[in-house]
């Protein structure tokens, strides 16, 4: 068995991290063991982690380098405002399909619906369980609110920021 695993390496780095489709943005997580509680469904703030790796993952595929923002420019996204509102929990295997979708940017804020799918058999978005409407803002290193206009350059954001 060869050592060389430069092939194996390749094929996975050039796998997306999830998908624009239409005005949404998907990304695929999988319930480990870790993220359920003792009677095996989803610990709740574990749905924000999901959400956060799918907002990371978006901002990557918009090619907004976040190490970057904050190395160079001393910026950081955080969050200002959620709400989180669990209809039905997932479960241990369970694959979760998160569809972000930006309701509206302004001048200074970044608001995303977050929606939770479970997915059936054809692997396509079934059972919505879990919804997040979150506002995302730029800071500074005096945690100043800054304006992100400048980097709202993706479709994406096409006629929906004010």
């Amino acid at each position: 068995m060869s050592n060389d695993l430069n092939p194996i390496f390749k094929k996975l780095s050039g796998m997306p991290e999830g998908q624009f489709f239409e005005e949404s943005y998907f990304y695929l997580v999988r319930v480990f063991y870790e993220d359920t509680d003792v009677g095996g469904v989803v610990y709740h703030a574990n749905y924000l982690k999901f959400f956060e790796r799918a907002r990371s993952s978006l901002l990557n595929s918009l090619e907004i380098n976040q190490q970057d923002l904050l190395t160079k420019k001393k910026l950081k996204f955080v969050v200002r405002e959620l709400n989180l509102k669990i209809v039905n929990s997932f479960k241990l295997n369970d694959l979760i399909l998160i569809e972000t979708r930006l309701k509206y940017a302004k001048n200074s804020c970044i608001n995303l619906e977050q929606l939770a799918w479970s997915v059936n058999k054809e692997v396509q978005k079934d059972i919505l369980k879990v919804k997040s409407d979150i506002q995302i803002v730029m800071i500074d290193n005096r945690n100043k609110v800054k304006k992100i206009k400048d980097i709202l350059f993706h479709p994406f954001f096409n006629n929906k920021v004010n």
